[in-house]
C-alpha cells in the first residue's frame, strides 16, 4: 500500500533521524488522493479508528478493511491512487525506512539486492510485532530518543520485513564470494569520503579487479562505482537534512571531486538539486 496521507490530515508529530523518519497523523474520514512513488520503504499503522481502503495499481482496485493494528506496506518506487472511508477520523503512524537500508540488509542476509528478492508491499497485513515496534517508535520520537535507538529499530524492521513479508527464502550461509563482497561493501561505506579506485575496492575483497567487478555486480546488481555513488548520495542526504554544512562542504565530506559532480550525481539519483532537497526536507 502506498503511504496514505490526505490533504485534510492533521500532523500530530513529525520527526526524522538519519536512520528513519516517523509521522503521527489524524486522517479525514473520507479521502481520495494520487500518491507518487518515494525512494523509501513505508509502513503505515492504524492506531485508532476503522476504515475501508481501496488502492488502484493500473486499472485494478484492491480493497481491505483496516482497524487498530492493521498495517500497510509500500515498497520504494510504487505510485498509486488510493481512497478510503470510515466512520470518523483515524490515527496513523507512518514510518519511512531508506531503500538503501532494505537493499543493504538483503545483501547481508542473502547476498543479493532486495530488487531480486522482492521488497515488502501489501495493502494490509496483521503483524503484532510490526505494530508494537511502530507504536514504540512513535512514542520514542515524541520523547526525543537518540539516533542509536532509531538505528537499532530500523535494522530490526528491515530484517523483519524481508524475512516475514517477502517471498525471500530462508537466509543461507554465505559463500566465499559473498563474504568478500560484504567486505567490499563495508569498506565502501566506511571510506566513501576518500577518492576510492576500483583497485582499492577489489583489494578490500581480496580479489583481482576483473573478478571483483563480476562478483560484486552479481551480488548487488550494480557496479562498484554505482554503489559507491549511491552511498555517497545517501550520506549527503543525511548532511542536507541536518543543515550543518554548506553544499560545497557536503560534496567534499562525501567524497565528490567537485560540487558540480556532486550536484549531477545527486540529481540523477534523487531527482532534484541538493539545495532543493534541503529546502524540501527542512521546510
Amino acid at each position: 500500500m502506498t503511504e496514505a496521507i490526505d490533504p485534510g490530515a492533521r500532523v500530530r508529530f513529525s520527526g526524522r533521524w538519519p536512520s528513519l523518519s516517523v509521522r503521527l497523523l489524524d486522517n479525514a474520514a473520507v479521502a481520495e488522493v494520487d500518491l507518487p512513488s518515494v525512494d523509501e520503504q513505508v509502513l503505515v499503522l492504524v492506531s485508532a479508528g476503522t476504515k475501508t481502503i481501496e488502492s488502484r495499481h493500473g486499472a485494478r482496485w484492491r480493497r481491505a478493511d483496516y482497524g487498530p493494528g492493521s498495517i500497510g506496506l509500500t515498497a520504494p518506487g510504487h505510485p498509486a491512487r488510493i481512497r478510503w472511508r470510515g466512520e470518523g477520523r483515524t490515527r496513523t503512524t507512518h514510518i519511512h525506512l531508506p531503500a538503501a537500508l532494505i537493499d543493504r540488509t538483503a545483501l547481508d542476509l542473502w547476498g543479493r539486492d532486495a530488487s531480486r528478492l522482492g521488497r515488502p508491499d501489501a495493502l494490509r497485513v496483521e503483524d503484532p510485532v510490526l505494530a508494537s515496534v511502530a507504536t514504540a517508535l512513535g512514542a520514542a520520537a515524541v520523547a526525543g530518543a537518540d539516533e542509536l535507538y532509531a538505528e537499532s529499530a530500523a535494522a530490526f524492521l528491515a530484517v523483519h520485513l524481508l524475512t516475514h513479508h517477502t517471498a525471500a527464502p530462508p537466509p543461507r550461509a554465505p559463500g566465499r564470494d559473498e563474504l568478500r563482497t560484504r567486505s567490499a561493501v563495508r569498506f565502501i561505506r566506511d571510506n566513501h569520503h576518500l577518492p576510492l579506485t576500483l583497485a582499492d575496492m577489489a583489494a578490500a575483497a581480496d580479489l583481482s579487479p576483473f573478478h571483483f567487478l563480476r562478483v560484486f555486480k552479481a551480488a548487488t546488481g550494480q557496479t562498484p562505482y554505482r554503489y559507491l555513488t549511491r552511498v555517497r548520495v545517501e550520506r549527503a542526504c543525511r548532511h542536507l537534512e541536518r543543515g550543518e554544512l554548506s553544499v560545497t562542504e557536503i560534496a567534499q565530506a562525501c567524497g565528490f571531486a567537485t560540487p558540480s559532480r556532486f550536484a549531477a550525481a545527486f540529481r540523477a539519483q534523487i531527482g532534484q538539486s541538493p539545495s532543493a532537497y534541503r529546502a524540501a526536507v527542512r521546510g
